[in-house]
């Protein structure tokens, strides 16, 4: 079992009432380019690294290869994903996603849940 979450910029929840529009990526609302950028910055700041970049993904890992935590940072998602459901790793990333969400400026997606958080 694995626990998953997405960031969203806050538009995305505000036109998307369910969860019908993760089946067509392409067409959600993507960061702009001082989002992305921010977001890396936050990312390295909190300890991941990156392990992959492109213009416009990014693959991080936690600790190195210390925790099972992956994130990806896409054109028009941040995601958060843990395989093992480890207290430990559920904790960074809730902690990580409330930290990035406390601006008004993203929304976060619980997909453990099932809606948005």
């Amino acid at each position: 079992m694995s626990y998953y979450v997405l960031l969203f910029r806050k538009e995305v929840q505000e036109q998307e009432a369910d969860l019908e529009f993760l089946a067509h990526e392409k067409s959600i609302l993507p960061f702009t380019k001082e989002q992305f950028k921010n977001l890396k910055k936050r990312m390295l700041r909190r300890n991941y690294q990156i392990e992959t970049e492109s213009e416009k993904h990014i693959q991080f890992s936690f600790r190195g290869h210390l925790s099972d935590i992956r994130v990806s940072l896409q054109s028009n998602l941040l995601s958060f994903q843990s395989d093992y459901f480890s207290k430990d790793s559920i904790f960074e990333i809730i902690r990580t996603c409330s930290e990035f969400t406390d601006t008004g400026e993203f929304a976060k997606l619980d997909l453990e849940v099932g809606h948005w958080g």
